[in-house]
């Protein structure tokens, strides 16, 4: 039985997990580097295999973890070397191998990527035909075979990546987003970042006019040097939908570190934020309520109406969704909040 799913590979409960590799040792970045960091053995098993020259297309090397799950790691060569994409001769090659192999081994469970897509640049649409072409008469397994998408790399520093009161307050800013059961994304991330800012903690952010309201180019480099430890998501996606996932383990940290080292100041801004927010957790909701207070910082006697006026100059976008009514809720949430709303974000 075949089952197509999506996530992250390294943490596949089956026997069995395929690793898309290549030829010449190196496992760089994305999820070839989430398994050497997961299973170290096997990357010193695959690498000197390389450097004998014993690994090539159409061949599998196959790792034993001693685990439950999985049992074995099988690398599948989709390139002969990174730089270079895959070809659909290669996967072809490697899944007549791998048939061979799940027999021969009576692997029950199998966890297969989208070979050769992504970086290899291969057609997922004619991946998924060749893999259940060539897998589909194999009676008694369960084959879950994974979509292409964006996998986080976990963990992946050296050395974490040093704390400091206003890195900790915000990522622990969206660890109470998250919990009210939405999914935060960078859009979030910016107008939860703006109200932080707005309510005087300084994250040496600099807001401007955008297109979903107040925006800091500075963000995204705050985000990014967090990145692959307290929290994941993909740098080179910079659209306001893009998914940012917080590493659980890591929170932890971040929990203690405000206990330990937030002034009572601090402590309080972060309830303040959580407070203004309140009823607005939505995306589209937080980008009218920071458009509002935008319009205020800098005008500070407009009325509901002024504002209406303001926003429906701003983007042709906002002049049909935003309705008075939209505006007139934002404007008196921020009104019971005005005197803490102290600090120019512009």
């Amino acid at each position: 039985m075949i089952t197509l799913t999506k996530g992250d590979i390294v943490k596949a409960h089956t026997e069995a997990i395929v690793n898309s590799v290549n030829t010449v040792g190196v496992m760089g970045k994305g999820v070839a580097l989430s398994f050497k960091n997961a299973f170290p053995e096997n990357f010193i098993k695959y690498k000197k295999s390389c450097d004998k020259g014993e690994l090539n297309i159409g061949k599998l090397l196959i790792t034993e973890t001693h685990q439950f799950y999985p049992k074995y790691i099988i690398n599948f060569p989709t390139k002969k070397h990174w730089r270079y994409p895959s070809k659909e001769d290669y996967i072809a090659a490697g899944l007549e191998e791998l048939h061979k192999v799940i027999v021969e081994k009576k692997i029950k469970s199998i966890s297969i990527p989208p070979l050769g897509c992504g970086n290899g640049k291969l057609e997922w649409n004619n991946v998924k035909f060749m893999i259940e072409l060539n897998l589909k008469d194999i009676d008694g397994i369960e084959i879950h075979l994974y979509e292409p998408s964006f996998t986080p790399e976990r963990n992946i520093y050296k050395t974490k990546p040093e704390l400091t009161p206003a890195r900790a307050i915000l990522l622990w800013l969206f660890k109470s987003y998250q919990i009210l059961g939405y999914e935060l994304n960078l859009l979030v991330a910016q107008k939860l970042s703006y109200f932080l800012q707005r309510l005087g903690e300084n994250l040496h952010l600099k807001f401007e006019k955008g297109t979903y309201g107040p925006y800091s180019h500075n963000l995204h480099h705050f985000l990014t040097f967090l990145n692959g430890y307290y929290l994941s998501f993909n740098p080179d996606n910079n659209q306001p939908s893009t998914l940012i996932e917080l590493i659980e383990n890591t929170i932890l940290e971040v929990e203690n570190y405000i206990k330990s080292n937030l002034s009572e100041n601090q402590k309080e801004r972060l309830e303040n934020a959580i407070n203004l927010i309140d009823g607005f957790q939505t995306p589209f909701s937080l980008e009218i309520l920071a458009t509002v207070d935008y319009i205020l910082q800098n005008n500070e006697n407009y009325s509901p109406e002024d504002i209406l006026k303001n926003i429906r100059n701003w983007t042709k976008r906002k002049r049909q969704l935003m309705k008075p009514y939209h505006i007139e809720v934002a404007y008196k949430r921020l009104m019971e909040f005005q005197p803490l709303l102290t600090t120019n974000t512009n």
